[in-house]
């Protein structure tokens, strides 16, 4: 996995299944997707996408030493079609995939046209991360110490993960988006998604403001993973006193836990945790900015309350709270979670878990005698920072070479910032079992 704070609570629900079927799983970062090789010798790894070369060399290696390859998405709808055939790989045919697990029916047969059917098992299992919405793992995720409530709590979601470009250099946009642009007419003219995004990250500020002003709500703020928080708290910190005090920016919380104990959510044009408070049956309404196509999505809309002047936000607010939400909206929500989400009911990972047991007990032991030495330096290396608490990627010299470099190296930093570490993975693990106790 890639981030800690997307991934980890639904892949330790996928081991917790794995082990309850007798198989043990172990979570790494995916920058050491070499390293478990030979430290682990698994039947099978699981990655969340095949699309960089370097993974889908790695994945024909995997191949020819008999290990099982299997991809699960951290993010598996694609409204636009020309999305959809990129992320069902079309761009990226010379992979090796025996497993591949899909959010929805319209991925798998986007995987299907583009032949990945013809070598690999496609399985639509939904989402496991939205197993957290349902009991019993819902106790585990939600707040262990529930903040105190005065007045209704309302979850503000931004969604402007490609803003940050705005104030980099042009070359890093330009290599971003360089195997999008051409394959995607969407993001053929990416620095206008780029623009648009960086609008969005400021005017979502009006909204906040005409909402904290009204003095009746708690108001949560959770910026993207890949948002910068720096203008949301300098923000927060102009507020009066009055404001401040029910405001507050939470970057570190499982969005799970957040949608699960908010009363209405709000989020900025089309995002994925729309549909996860839809899950959790909250009011959830879509603020609206630019409809840049790459951006707003009117199939997703069409099942929120919409807002595109910050002066209506708390008026909607109010009566959503009050009222609740339209029947056909309901209804609308419904239908679009059976088709994007496989209709949520609490069991996808064990859907998952059950497919990957059988694929493991039917193959044949990996050829082990191919490991290179090679091979076992990198175990080397990830037991010993195991052993020291620390993912594989991790750079004992980071600090020194940030004050020295700090443009060369942020990347870097940033990356290993969202990974995670062996003290992350054991404490979802605790959680998991402690709810079960409960």
């Amino acid at each position: 996995m890639d981030d800690r704070k997307r991934d980890l609570a639904g892949a330790s629900l996928i081991a917790h299944q794995l082990d309850a079927q007798g198989v043990d799983c172990f979570l790494e970062p995916l920058e050491a997707y070499r390293a478990v090789l030979a430290a682990y010798r698994p039947a099978m790894i699981i990655f969340n996408h095949l699309s960089a070369s370097h993974l889908v060399d790695w994945s024909r290696r995997l191949a020819r030493m008999g290990v099982l390859v299997g991809v699960l998405p951290n993010e598996g709808i694609a409204y636009d079609r020309d999305q959809l055939r990129f992320a069902a790989g079309r761009h990226h045919s010379g992979a090796h995939i025996d497993v591949f697990f899909c959010w929805n029916g319209v991925h798998r047969d986007a995987l299907l046209e583009a032949g990945v059917g013809q070598q690999a098992r496609v399985e639509v299992v939904g989402v496991p991360r939205f197993d957290f919405y349902f009991e019993p793992w819902a106790r585990a995720i939600r707040a262990e110490r529930p903040q105190p409530r005065e007045r209704p709590r309302i979850l503000l979601c931004t969604n402007f993960s490609s803003a940050i470009f705005h104030d980099l250099p042009r070359a890093r946009a330009d290599k971003h988006y360089a195997a999008w642009k051409d394959r995607m007419p969407l993001f053929r003219d990416y620095w206008q998604v780029i623009e648009d995004q960086y609008f969005g990250s400021r005017r979502v500020l009006d909204y906040a403001g005409a909402l904290a002003a009204t003095g009746k709500y708690d108001i949560v703020l959770r910026p993207h993973p890949r948002e910068y928080d720096q203008a949301y708290l300098d923000w927060i910190a102009s507020l009066p006193a009055a404001q401040r005090e029910r405001v507050r920016l939470d970057s570190a919380a499982n969005i799970t836990s957040l949608i699960l104990d908010c009363d209405l959510e709000i989020s900025c044009e089309t995002c994925t945790t729309a549909l996860e408070s839809w899950i959790a049956g909250k009011p959830t309404v879509e603020l609206l900015f630019r409809r840049n196509p790459a951006l707003y999505y009117p199939e997703h809309a069409a099942c929120n309350s919409s807002c595109d002047a910050p002066e209506a936000l708390p008026g909607l607010v109010e009566r959503l709270l009050r009222d609740g939400e339209d029947p056909a909206v309901l209804a609308a929500r419904q239908r679009h979670l059976q088709k994007w989400c496989n209709a949520p009911r609490g069991k996808s990972s064990e859907r998952l878990a059950t497919v990957v047991a059988e694929a493991v007990r039917a193959a044949r032991p990996p050829q082990w005698s191919r490991l290179t030495f090679a091979d076992r330096q990198r175990s080397a290396k990830l037991r010993l920072y195991r052993n020291l608490g620390f993912a594989y990627h991790f750079d004992p010299l980071m600090p020194v070479k940030m004050k020295l470099a700090r443009g060369r190296y942020a990347i870097k930093k940033y990356s290993y910032d969202k990974s995670i570490e062996p003290r992350h993975v054991a404490e979802a693990r605790r959680r998991l079992t402690a709810a079960l106790a409960k």
